[in-house]
């Protein structure tokens, strides 16, 4: 009978140091930081941003996780190393994403680098039938050196930055901001014609 509960105490203290000494999944760490840094360089935190940003929060709350697990008696990495696995397997998928969305992203600037182009004809052809009177003369003025000022941007830093190809968001985000500006623009001109009964 000693024996036996001799034997049972025995059997929970070497389970119980196992648990202990378990250890921390550095290989599946180590994997999933690596696997992070290959998405980056292949610019999935430009492609996919919010997905980049999720697992880089994740390896943040498992190392936090680490860090409360070390602080106890009983270790249990189990979940630690399964959340490291998850992370390199996501983090290797979105990169094999990238170029596909990166020729997504880039037909899509393409085709709105067009468009504000041709938005940029019809504002310039717009000024020249603006009414001219004391007032507007100053304010076409405005309009014209805008118009100009965007048109150098799209055709000299927005071209250049399509070119070289290393962020067509980049280039999304601008020629967004631009078109918006053109739009703007060409409406005020339009309110100004109808105002004065040109016609447009």
């Amino acid at each position: 009978m000693k024996n036996r509960i001799f034997l049972a105490i025995a059997t929970v203290a070497i389970m119980a140091l196992m648990a202990s000494c378990a250890k921390v999944p550095q290989e599946a760490l180590d994997s999933a930081k690596a696997a992070l840094e290959s998405a980056q360089a292949a610019q999935t935190d430009i492609y996919f941003p919010g997905e980049f940003a999720a697992l880089n929060d994740s390896l943040t709350v498992m190392l936090q996780n680490i860090e409360t697990q070390k602080s106890k008696s009983a270790k249990d990495f189990k979940a630690i190393k399964t959340a490291a696995e998850g992370i390199a397997l996501k983090a290797a998928e979105l990169s094999g994403n990238v170029e596909a969305k990166k020729a997504e992203v880039k037909a899509e600037a393409e085709t709105m680098m067009a468009g504000a182009k041709t938005l940029l004809e019809e504002a310039k052809a717009l000024l020249l039938k603006a009414p001219k009177g004391k007032e507007g003369r100053a304010v076409v003025e405005e309009m014209k050196t805008e118009l100009t000022d965007l048109e150098t941007s799209l055709t000299t830093e927005v071209q250049g930055m399509f070119d070289e190809g290393s962020n067509y968001m980049a280039v999304v985000d601008k020629v967004k901001a631009a078109t918006e500006r053109v739009n703007g623009i060409i409406a005020e001109l339009k309110a100004a014609m109808e105002k004065a009964g040109i016609k447009f």
